[in-house]
């Protein structure tokens, strides 16, 4: 029997000066399909994590481990929406992302070994991802 393993990095950010709001992203470090990643952020935090700016986006990429290609956000084709409900005009796309390639990339991963910009996955993939925790 395999043994499954978590590792959680917490990190606390403040958003906005006049917020007054703590939110922490958490890495875990198991793989699970993009469904299966929302469902275990919402019943152990609060949802998949988001990015709003180059800021956030470059302190979310601070949590992943540099052995990881990709993880994770909460970013999916729907007009492309944050599954939080919040919202944003900031995209971080790689190079000829998002290409929804065979029409079936859905879900969005930040490749956060190298640049953080982000890609559109099949939402089937496994990957690890990151979490928030707090009051949007």
């Amino acid at each position: 029997i395999g043994h499954v393993s978590l590792m959680f990095v917490h990190f606390t950010l403040h958003f906005g000066p006049f917020s007054g709001q703590n939110e922490t992203f958490v890495f875990i470090n198991k793989t699970m399909t993009w469904a299966q990643a929302q469902s275990y952020c919402r019943a152990h935090h609060t949802d998949l994590a988001s990015a709003r700016n180059v800021s956030e986006n470059r302190r979310v990429k601070e949590l992943v481990p540099a052995e990881d290609r990709s993880a994770w956000i909460g970013l999916f084709r729907d007009s492309w929406k944050w599954t939080d409900g919040r919202t944003s005009t900031f995209r971080y796309w790689k190079t000829k992302e998002p290409n929804n390639q065979y029409w079936r990339e859905n879900c969005v991963a930040a490749y956060f070994k190298h640049s953080g910009n982000w890609e559109d996955w099949n939402c089937d993939w496994k990957k690890p991802f990151v979490c928030y925790s707090g009051k949007p």
